[in-house]
């Protein structure tokens, strides 16, 4: 990862880009929690679509291995970074 600074044409960029989505989002009259809704209800059908397969239990079983497998990815590159600035 780098460490860049936030310049002022990068929060130039970030308020065209908002401007534009929030355009066109007022003109389909779509709210932030219409589009949270539509992910939410994406996953519940993956969920509903899963359901009754064994692969219902890999989907139990990543929401304790994948979380666990991040952190230990980030702690090893943390302790690598540690050791190279000895």
């Amino acid at each position: 990862m780098s460490n860049k600074a936030i310049t002022g044409g990068t929060v130039l960029k970030l308020l065209i880009y908002s401007f534009i989505v929030g355009f066109i989002m007022y003109s389909l009259e779509w709210s932030p929690g219409d589009i949270l809704g539509w992910i939410a209800n994406a996953v519940a059908d993956v969920w509903g679509w899963f359901s009754g397969s064994g692969l219902e239990y890999v989907l139990l079983g990543a929401t304790i291995v994948v979380p666990l497998f991040l952190f230990s990815r980030w702690r090893d590159r943390m302790r690598s970074r540690g050791n190279r600035s000895e």
